[in-house]
């Protein structure tokens, strides 16, 4: 595969959106506490979320092989999904790095910057899936492109976020409920997940036949990968099924490593999940 940079950037981006998407939900949740109670929680996720964003950045560059050439492509905003989702990209991470920035310095989180952050996030989700599902690539051309990131943000969005609050949650901070939180998040995930099952379905049964560019059929390249496609699915649901276990326990002894743990097996789920997309073409 060729696409690493690609593959690294849509990764980092869509978890950090998804992310800011579970921590705004986190805030709703979490509204009885105080401001200072609010920021000691909220502070670190947002820096990490901050950084990993501008880790996709950074790959992107890495892509267009020049900062110069985003500003070069943005110029065709009008008609093309490239010059949108760069253009959407760079937004979310400048608010995402606005909020962050807000955070430390005034002591205090900014619900409403969370929430226009995570908005602009999604529409930049989509405009990835535009640009990749407007092309004449079998495989790429169809709603599981869509499906596969938005489920992508959700999953790893949720299990990220409850990742970054766990230390908080396991000490059992004074006014955080963090039963609701777990829980709400792993609604999030189930989510992301079904919407993944839905399109996948869609897409096999709908048998790509011919791409334009290669003569070949995604199903065809696919069927050398198998195996990985197998294991990605099963790891996500070992992830989902750890995950639940997490919502519904009530131990906090493991709480934290577990946390983790199911954040590494769905970043492995969704990691070969995404190299298999980007071996599509051929």
């Amino acid at each position: 595969m060729d696409e690493w940079a690609l593959f690294i950037f849509t990764l980092a981006v869509q978890a950090s959106i998804g992310g800011m998407v579970v921590l705004y939900l986190f805030n709703l949740i979490s509204s009885k506490l105080t401001e200072d109670e609010a920021y000691h929680l909220f502070r670190m996720p947002l820096i990490v979320i901050s950084v990993l964003s501008l880790l996709g950045l950074v790959a992107s560059f890495t892509h267009l092989g020049a900062p110069i050439n985003a500003f070069n492509t943005i110029r065709n905003i009008g008609s093309s999904w490239m010059s949108r989702e760069i253009v959407l990209t760079g937004a979310f991470i400048g608010l995402t790095c606005l909020t962050a920035g807000l955070t430390i310095v005034q002591k205090k989180v900014t619900p409403w910057l969370m929430l226009v952050t995570a908005i602009v996030g999604l529409v930049d989700v989509y405009a990835m899936g535009a640009l990749y599902a407007t092309t004449l690539v079998s495989g790429w051309n169809s709603i599981n492109t869509y499906t596969s990131f938005f489920g992508t943000t959700l999953i790893l969005g949720a299990v990220l976020a409850v990742s970054l609050v766990a230390p908080k949650l396991s000490n059992g901070t004074g006014g955080i409920n963090a039963k609701d939180l777990i829980r709400s998040a792993f609604a999030v995930a189930i989510f992301g997940f079904a919407i993944q099952v839905v399109g996948s379905a869609m897409f096999f049964t709908a048998g790509h036949e011919v791409t334009m560019i290669s003569a070949v059929s995604a199903t065809t390249i696919l069927a050398n990968y198998k195996g990985m496609i197998a294991f990605g699915w099963i790891a996500s649901i070992i992830g989902m099924f750890l995950f639940g276990y997490l919502a519904v326990s009530k131990s906090r002894k493991t709480f934290v490593s577990l946390t983790f743990a199911s954040l590494a097996i769905f970043i492995i789920a969704q990691g070969l999940s995404r190299y298999v997309f980007y071996v599509m073409p051929g």
